[in-house]
């Protein structure tokens, strides 16, 4: 019985290795402090020192429809896309370092004040979109933004 558990639990472990591998492998690296800009396969990196940020004050909802505040230093993504020269979009994608992601439409990044990327206290930022009444696409750690 002890020897068939073993088995188990070392083929699961084997099992598990093997999904963190092929998970760390399909990853998009973005050089650390950079936000990287794609748009049919054009690449583009961002140095974040270069953007101009101003400041930023609103609040944002959760799911449990809790009010949270956003106080802080941050671009207008509409800004930081323009200084880019990207027109004629439809969407723009804000993929985080663990890939969680969250679209935003141009109708939506058009709206003043809407869509935001706020810096964070380690100096990596963070997508706030204000007016949802679910903070879900609030994603943190940005580092790809896909144009499309």
């Amino acid at each position: 019985m002890k020897k068939k558990t073993l088995w188990l639990v070392a083929a699961a472990v084997l099992v598990l290795a093997a999904l963190i591998v092929i998970r760390l492998s399909t990853r998009t690296a973005v050089p650390e402090g950079t936000i990287r800009l794609e748009r049919d396969g054009t690449i583009t990196q961002i140095d974040p020192a270069t953007l101009t940020l101003t400041d930023v004050h609103g609040t944002v909802v959760n799911g449990k429809g809790e009010e949270k505040p956003v106080d802080g230093k941050g671009i207008l993504l509409a800004d930081l896309l323009a200084g880019q020269k990207q027109t004629g979009f439809s969407r723009v994608t804000a993929v985080a370092d663990d890939e969680y992601s969250a679209d935003v439409t141009a109708e939506e990044i058009a709206r003043p004040d809407k869509v935001w990327l706020v810096q964070q206290e380690d100096g990596s930022f963070k997508l706030v979109v204000f007016g949802d009444s679910n903070s879900k696409r609030n994603v943190s750690d940005v580092r790809r933004l896909v144009i499309s």
